[in-house]
């Protein structure tokens, strides 16, 4: 699978592919909410998988991943290969991801916080050091990791955040507690981020998120 890339693009009106931004669901669904705090998330990142990076997902399908605003603290699962069954209902609560095959889709208008800005596809990042890759082999900061979902198939890679990627903040949005920047917000705690999804696509929550550092 060829590596592709996102850049962003701040002067898009109401991109589809985005940081920040309205949230594109579902029918009948609206934004989920932190079981902590019972504050909306935000979307950090939702696109549809570019074709180019040769995914190996149904085509048109669909990736979002939102974080709440209060907590930003990393998926702390136990370390194991073969998931436990609804993997995605076991976690912390303050994070959503999902890999929604084409299905009709509505927007909701998420909490003022980030930046909207388009996800552009390229063959290179605008930097070399705060990236989003698409595709590809992941790039292990430490040692390498596989996974196997609940229903028997292999968790593929779908894309990859550097650690200390900020996500810029709207100016009179409040600055993240625990964050690393007066300016943006991160992505639990600031780590290497590394999603992963059912090859099968079982459950459009057949996602799994883990970190490093």
């Amino acid at each position: 699978m060829p590596k592709k890339f996102f850049n962003l693009r701040f002067d898009s009106e109401s991109p589809q592919d985005s940081v920040g931004g309205a949230y594109l669901a579902p029918e009948g669904q609206g934004l989920p909410c932190c079981t902590q705090c019972d504050r909306q998330m935000i979307p950090f990142l939702q696109f549809t998988l570019p074709r180019a990076a040769e995914l190996p997902f149904v085509d048109g399908s669909r990736l979002s991943v939102l974080m709440c605003p209060e907590h930003n603290e990393i998926p702390s699962f136990e370390s194991f290969e073969a998931l436990p069954p609804a993997y995605w209902d076991q976690g912390e609560g303050h994070w959503f991801a999902s890999l929604e095959k084409p299905r009709a889709m509505h927007r909701v208008p998420s909490p003022p916080v980030l930046q909207t800005a388009e996800l552009v596809m390229a063959d290179a990042p605008d930097d070399e050091y705060y990236r989003i890759a698409v595709g590809g082999e992941p790039e292990w900061v430490q040692d390498e990791e596989s996974f196997t979902c609940s229903c028997g198939s292999p968790m593929e890679f779908v894309c990859q955040v550097s650690d200390s990627f900020q996500f810029l903040k709207l100016p009179d949005a409040p600055e993240q507690p625990d964050g690393s920047s007066a300016r943006g917000y991160v992505l639990f705690l600031s780590n290497e981020v590394y999603v992963f999804a059912c090859a099968r696509q079982c459950d459009p929550r057949a996602v799994w998120v883990t970190v490093q550092n």
